[in-house]
């Protein structure tokens, strides 16, 4: 089964987050080991992340083929 441009374009979409999410993992190690949990800027990078990757897996569920429909039993005359 082919992926259409828009299907294309999500998969791309969840490649990007999903990427884009393991710099601000990092950044939420840098958080905890200078600032700790009790700083507001952990939970706020904690949540960025969590967005990220569900945004990344709504994409990717977007993007994947859909299989063609069975064909109708009903006649037409």
């Amino acid at each position: 089964m082919k992926r259409h441009i828009g299907q294309q374009m999500a998969l791309a979409s969840a490649v990007f987050c999903a990427l884009l999410a393991l710099p601000v993992s990092g950044l939420v190690v840098w958080l905890i080991m200078t600032r700790g949990l009790a700083d507001t800027w952990t939970p706020s990078a904690l949540a960025g992340v969590a967005f990220l990757l569900c945004c990344a897996g709504v994409f990717y569920v977007m993007s994947r083929p859909q299989p063609p429909l069975p064909p109708s039993d009903t006649q037409e005359d």
